[in-house]
């Protein structure tokens, strides 16, 4: 396993994290729990869940009863997350956490799910981050952390706000562009960045040959790929990999047990590829991001790159609301009145408005369908 320093601490994390929002036997907490055990034993040390993982918090806190027998020697760190804008509820949050992980404290402690700069500026008027702070005091929090899917610039923003000692975001070969700043303004100002959906959401793993470009080695699988392409980077401390089973445990382990430096020449080589090809493809460069009318268009044209590799528009609406946090009644989906400004400005040339009409009218059918 490869270890590495979190930000200005002296605390040693594994570059492969344990994600515990996909496990396959969602009710069985001792197959979870198992498998949690099973990532520590291989060098896995910093496992991240949040309350609204289904049964996650439980499972790890199976684990963690047998783990804390040999934390003193083979430390493992802990990330869970609150959501919540008022004091009690967080606190709330906090102390249902650590009793159900059986823990006394929890050490990166996030500001979950904050989808816009407004949304930041409106949790940090309500006192939240002064709440974690009181939690920091008290010694049940040791780092405070936010988890974010803001655009990079956002994120840039909001760390140069607030001493966030590490920042948690969505990464990946599909959607690097999208957030580049944010990880450039991380290393500037020395905070810690873990990364989560490495992967793609899945999207990456089911689509082994379009991915192939992510192989640097004969034999490599598009996942290891995929994997090897973030811990090379040495601006991301921790890839979060959401793992579900045994099987996909072994393969992000041998991820890093394999791993070579890859040289600088053939990163930029898979970054141009991703380009060349996905011509069809949103790279999220963000160039479109100027519509007088106020619609996220990379935020939509990235949820359409979902549609596109899945042929599914459940799977971009799903992105839409879970992902992005736009809600499908938002004005944003059909406010467009075609000036074409993001056509004029995208790199790609893609035909932006056609897929704002094709997005607006697949929400539209699924909310007269009665679909939530």
């Amino acid at each position: 396993m490869i270890y590495r320093t979190y930000g200005s601490t002296d605390i040693k994390v594994s570059a492969i994290g344990f994600g515990g929002m996909r496990f396959e036997e969602l009710d069985d907490v001792d197959t979870c729990a198992a498998l949690v055990k099973a990532a520590y034993d291989k060098g896995v040390n910093y496992f991240d869940t949040a309350p609204g993982y289904n049964k996650s918090e439980e499972s790890f806190g199976i684990a963690f009863k047998h783990m804390n027998k040999t934390r003193s020697h083979k430390p493992f760190y802990v990330s869970t997350k609150s959501s919540k804008s008022e004091s009690t509820e967080i606190r709330r949050d906090i102390e249902t956490s650590l009793k159900k992980m059986n823990l006394d404290y929890i050490d990166f402690y996030h500001c979950w799910c904050i989808i816009t700069f407004d949304v930041y500026q409106t949790r940090k008027a309500k006192g939240v981050l002064d709440e974690f702070e009181k939690l920091k005091a008290e010694g049940l929090v040791r780092h405070i952390c936010v988890s974010t899917h803001m655009t990079g610039t956002d994120i840039e923003k909001m760390l140069q706000d607030y001493p966030f000692e590490g920042v948690l975001l969505g990464y990946s070969a599909m959607n690097f562009a999208y957030r580049e700043a944010a990880l450039d303004a991380a290393e500037r100002l020395n905070r810690t960045v873990v990364v989560m959906n490495p992967l793609g959401g899945g999207v990456i793993p089911q689509h082994p040959n379009r991915f192939g470009f992510l192989k640097t080695h004969q034999g490599e699988t598009v996942v290891k790929g995929a994997l090897r392409f973030l811990i090379n980077d040495p601006r991301i401390t921790v890839t979060l990999v959401g793992l579900s089973n045994q099987r996909q445990l072994h393969e992000a382990i041998s991820a890093v047990e394999g791993f070579q430096p890859i040289r600088p020449e053939t990163i930029q080589k898979i970054r141009s590829s991703l380009q060349k090809s996905f011509s069809e493809l949103c790279t999220c460069c963000q160039y479109c991001d100027n519509c007088p009318q106020g619609i996220p268009i990379p935020k939509l044209m990235d949820a359409y790159n979902f549609h596109m590799l899945n042929s599914k528009p459940v799977d971009m609406i799903n992105r839409l609301r879970f992902h992005w946090g736009i809600e499908l009644q938002d004005d944003c989906l059909r406010k467009c009145t075609e000036c074409g400004l993001c056509e004029e400005t995208c790199t790609q040339k893609l035909p932006i408005r056609e897929r704002l009409k094709f997005i607006s009218k697949e929400v539209d059918k699924f909310l007269a369908a009665g679909r939530s």
